[in-house]
């Protein structure tokens, strides 16, 4: 017959120490995962909230509407009200037949200055222009010269 001395590892008590250990490696690999996630998550917020808050600083209008078969011109204004100089003008012309035509044009417009801008954007109804990326305010714009912040 045999005897276990007292503090002797047995079957069930190995099996168990192996469980913990695995569980705790576990946890820590699960707690670190979420981390890195939940940092990538608020930097990819933050970053998008801060052009957002960029993004509220133009105001702009758009007027002397004129386009052709494979151009569009028009005067863009950077208001006096606005905050940010206008570096970029991304304009997106939409048609029925000709599908949708995009073209970008680096400018340089200060706060409170006008400037005539031509770019080889096909429209057949109305076109989109908004400034520096910040496609979630574009102005909307027909051919008649009919404007409005989407």
């Amino acid at each position: 017959m045999m005897h276990c001395k007292k503090g002797v590892l047995t079957g069930k008590k190995a099996v168990a120490i192996i469980l913990l250990i695995v569980g705790v490696m576990l946890m820590f690999f699960i707690i670190s995962q979420g981390i890195g996630i939940y940092k990538d998550s608020r930097e990819a917020s933050d970053r998008q909230g801060l052009s957002s808050v960029q993004c509220f600083g133009f105001l702009y209008t758009v007027k002397g509407i004129t386009a052709t078969d494979e151009e569009l011109q028009f005067e863009f204004r950077n208001e006096l009200s606005s905050t940010e100089e206008v570096h970029n003008l991304t304009i997106m012309g939409a048609g029925t037949g000709a599908g949708q035509s995009r073209s970008s044009v680096d400018v340089s417009i200060p706060t409170g200055s006008s400037l005539a801008i031509r770019a080889p954007v096909r429209v057949e109804d109305n076109f989109t222009v908004y400034p520096d990326n910040c496609q979630l305010y574009p102005l909307r714009c027909s051919l008649e010269g009919k404007c409005s912040y989407s």
